[in-house]
């Protein structure tokens, strides 16, 4: 049995570096609605396949982030999915009330070969003026 779902992907197709207190982040403005069919009783592999298959994404799925966001009692509580358990979960979630929570999906690069940006040197920087004089 499978359920058809509606899922927002972000792509890291247009985007900035950004840097936030502990690291640089990717962040991107890219989105669309896509549907996208999942099995009930599948597995976090098939969910990712699923994804990859659906032709919206060229990645790896090492660079996916998959998750959903709950609105329980008032408060919107945002849940990660990468294994098993959060997939059963999240199906369970789908069933509970007969809501479909949307389910986001964001490409991450996750190459070491894209650096932060590099700051900028002044050519006329007094730095070296400055330690001129207080060596002499």
């Amino acid at each position: 049995m499978t359920v058809a779902e509606v899922v927002v992907v972000g792509g890291n197709y247009v985007g900035v570096w950004e840097e936030v207190p502990n690291c640089w982040r990717w962040k991107s403005s890219t989105k669309k609605t896509v549907p996208i069919p999942l099995r009930r009783n599948g597995s976090y592999d098939d969910m990712v396949r699923s994804i990859i298959e659906s032709g919206e994404l060229e990645c790896e799925p090492k660079n996916i982030v998959i998750r959903y966001v709950m609105n329980g009692q008032g408060k919107i509580h945002p849940t990660f999915i990468n294994n098993d358990r959060h997939v059963s979960l999240y199906m369970l979630d789908v069933t509970v009330d007969g809501s479909t929570p949307l389910l986001r999906i964001n490409v991450i690069p996750r190459s070491p070969t894209i650096p932060p940006p590099q700051p900028i040197i002044d050519e006329h920087d007094t730095f070296v003026d400055e330690v001129w004089m207080v060596i002499q």
